[in-house]
């Protein structure tokens, strides 16, 4: 099954939960007044009416119109080398937030991914979403999102996060969104990354691991390719931050 399909079953299945919370709703012509520039949009995805229902300066940024960009659509748009990660922090902050009674300060989600436009050009973008609509108990019924392109700003190809939310066990958490890095080094590249976390050179730990020193290196490389880092500091920071090491 495809990403884009995964999703679609997702989003259908969340549809069929949600859909029998009782919530009030509230008028989105509020959005009208929101301040944009040229390089942002937003959105509103309502997860008991099946999907994205309200956008503001969507196809100015995208080329898309509202039709084009449900939820499976932004995960097929997403790029390959990003599609899983960005599907399972949005599909694992949903699932916490239909069941996770919030509020408006205490639920919000940052992600940045690469998006591709309708033209067939990739933009760096940074997703910023919050509750909109919440049932009678405070269970997540939509959503509204802002889209930046962050192009200009950031040249990462790394996918980045962070989410907020009250009764959030962040280990357990980091676990459902990075079950993809399992297998993302080998048990030997972690060996080697433990040991550069007590700054061992590559000397050090070719003589511990009875290794050539240019088979170290070689290690080293790859685990800095496959974090698309560029040193050994930043390459212990995402594997903290993403759990790979627990």
């Amino acid at each position: 099954m495809t990403a884009r399909n995964e999703m679609k079953v997702f989003r259908e299945n969340i549809h069929k939960v949600v859909r029998e919370y009782k919530y009030v709703e509230k008028d989105y012509s509020m959005f009208e007044n929101f301040p944009l520039n040229n390089k942002q949009c937003l959105y509103v995805a309502h997860w008991g009416q099946k999907g994205m229902i309200y956008e503001k300066g969507l196809q100015s940024l995208t080329g898309y119109t509202l039709a084009e960009f449900n939820a499976e659509d932004l995960v097929a748009y997403t790029h390959p080398e990003d599609r899983e990660i960005v599907k399972n922090i949005t599909t694992g902050v949903v699932e916490h937030v239909i069941k996770t009674p919030t509020t408006n300060e205490e639920a919000h989600l940052f992600l940045s991914f690469r998006l591709l436009k309708k033209d067939g050009t990739y933009c760096k973008i940074l997703r910023q979403s919050s509750g909109f609509e919440r049932d009678v108990h405070g269970r997540l019924v939509s959503n509204f999102s802002l889209l930046t392109d962050i192009s200009f700003l950031e040249t990462s190809d790394r996918v980045e996060w962070n989410f907020q939310a009250s009764d959030l066990d962040v280990k357990t958490f980091k676990k459902v969104i990075y079950k993809l890095y399992k297998d993302f080094y080998t048990k030997r590249e972690k060996v080697v990354i433990r040991l550069l976390a007590k700054d061992q050179t590559s000397e050090q730990i070719a003589q511990q691991l009875h290794l050539s020193k240019h088979t170290v290196q070689t290690h080293r490389k790859n685990i800095l390719r496959k974090a698309k880092s560029n040193s050994v500091d930043d390459v212990l920071l995402f594997c903290k931050k993403n759990g790979i090491l627990e």
